[in-house]
C-alpha cells in the first residue's frame, strides 16, 4: 500500500513539473489545450488523479487572470534615469556622511596598526625583561617592584629610636 502511495506522489511531482514547463502565454488556451500540451505520461496522470485535474484547472484560470494585466514596455531611457537616479541617491548618501565615510574606511587600518603596535611593543618588553633578568649586572625580576637601589628612609625611623634610647 505504502509502495502505490509512493507512485502516486511520484506521479504528481512530474505533473507538477510539466506544469512548470509549459510555455508562458496562452490566455485565450482552454483546459483541454493546456492538457493536449503536457507530456503524454502527465496528461495519464491526470486521466487518473482528481488533484492533478484540479491543478490543471487553476492553472488555466490563473494564466487567464494574468493575461488581463497589461504591463507596460519600458521606454527607452528608462535604464538611464534609473542609474541617474541611483547615482544621485548614492550622491546624497555621501553627502549626508560627510567625514564618517572616510572613518569607516580608516578604521581597518587603524586596527591593524594597533594590532602591530601591540605586537612589537609587547615583544620588545618580553624581550628586554628576558635579557634584564639573564644579564650579570642585573640582578632579575621586575624593574618597577624590584629597585637596584635600596631606599634609605627606613632606615632613619629605627637609628633615631636607638639614639635616643642608649
Amino acid at each position: 500500500m505504502g509502495n502505490l502511495s509512493n507512485r502516486e506522489q511520484y506521479g504528481c511531482e512530474r505533473f507538477r513539473e510539466a506544469l512548470d514547463a509549459l510555455p508562458a502565454g496562452g490566455a485565450e488556451r482552454e483546459v483541454e489545450e493546456w492538457r493536449a500540451a503536457l507530456p503524454e505520461e502527465a496528461g495519464l496522470h491526470m486521466d487518473a488523479c482528481r488533484e492533478c485535474q484540479v491543478a490543471l484547472e487553476e492553472f488555466a484560470e490563473t494564466r487567464r487572470a494574468l493575461a488581463e494585466f497589461i504591463t507596460p514596455e519600458p521606454g527607452p531611457w528608462f535604464a538611464k534615469r534609473v542609474m541617474a537616479l541611483i547615482g544621485s541617491r548614492e550622491r546624497e548618501e555621501e553627502a549626508r556622511d560627510g567625514v564618517w565615510i572616510y572613518v569607516r574606511r580608516l578604521a581597518p587600518r587603524m586596527v591593524v596598526l594597533s594590532m602591530l603596535l601591540l605586537i612589537l611593543g609587547g615583544g620588545w618588553a618580553f624581550q628586554d625583561r628576558n635579557r634584564e633578568a639573564t644579564s650579570p649586572n642585573g640582578k632579575g625580576g621586575d624593574m618597577v617592584f624590584d629597585s637596584s637601589v635600596v631606599p634609605t628612609w627606613y632606615d632613619d625611623g629605627f637609628s633615631t629610636l636607638i639614639e635616643v634610647r642608649p
